[in-house]
């Protein structure tokens, strides 16, 4: 692998990681919105409190999805011996399930959007998910320190 070739590859997976967050970000609005009114409306006098087996569900399955992705992401090790393009194949599939699981951070606020409807929370998440996405942006530097690990 030349170093153009490299380098063109290492631009791709940035541009899959920006592009990655965004849609993150959107579909998990999308379904906190979509889902948000059927959850907090209900038709009950109390819709908070109709909606907490739901919430129980949510907090529990979070935790368990965060832990699924961490493994699988510590399983995707480099390895010296595979060819570079396989290594950034790697590379890339942990940056994916990285950001899966950093963008899990901002469902907390989504939540309380549901519930406040306060347009401070849905603000705050995706100020929250554009600060993760500028903060670990793959790099060479990265790659290079990830490949030596």
């Amino acid at each position: 692998m030349t170093d153009a070739d490299f380098h063109r590859a290492i631009r791709r997976i940035r541009w899959r990681h920006c592009l990655h967050y965004t849609v993150q970000a959107l579909v998990m609005g999308a379904l906190m919105l979509a889902g948000g009114n059927k959850v907090a409306g209900g038709g009950s006098p109390q819709p908070v409190l109709a909606s907490w087996p739901l919430l129980l569900l949510l907090g529990a399955l979070l935790p368990l999805a965060g832990v699924l992705l961490y493994l699988i992401s510590r399983r995707l090790t480099p390895n010296l011996r595979r060819p570079a393009e396989q290594n950034l194949r790697v590379y890339q599939s942990r940056m994916l399930l990285r950001n899966s699981l950093l963008s899990l951070l901002g469902l907390p606020l989504l939540v309380s959007y549901v519930f406040t409807r306060s347009l401070l929370e849905l603000a705050s998440c995706g100020v929250l998910l554009l600060a993760l996405c500028l903060l670990t942006v793959p790099s060479a530097k990265t790659y290079q320190r990830w490949l030596l690990s």
